[in-house]
């Protein structure tokens, strides 16, 4: 498979090439998306705080006596 470099954008209809390429018309294309590092940062920032939204600071701490029926597959900490 040969291997063409070239920037696209992508305007919610679909993904165009910046630049026009008679290698690409008409031919099917494997996609490899790069994202810049401060962009992962940023992804990793949303999913950690959507994940601290599902916990209130106020849980409380469980005892682990009111198990009723241990999962035996899980190893206690």
């Amino acid at each position: 498979m040969k291997a063409i470099e070239t920037f696209a954008v992508f305007d919610n209809k679909g993904i165009m090439t910046v630049e026009n390429s008679p290698l690409l018309k008409n031919k099917k294309v494997k996609l490899l998306i790069l994202i810049e590092e401060d962009e992962e940062k940023d992804f990793h920032s949303l999913s950690s705080h959507g994940l601290s939204k599902a916990y209130s600071t106020d849980e409380p701490e469980y005892d682990p006596s009111l198990v009723n029926e241990p999962n035996t597959d899980y190893a206690a900490r």
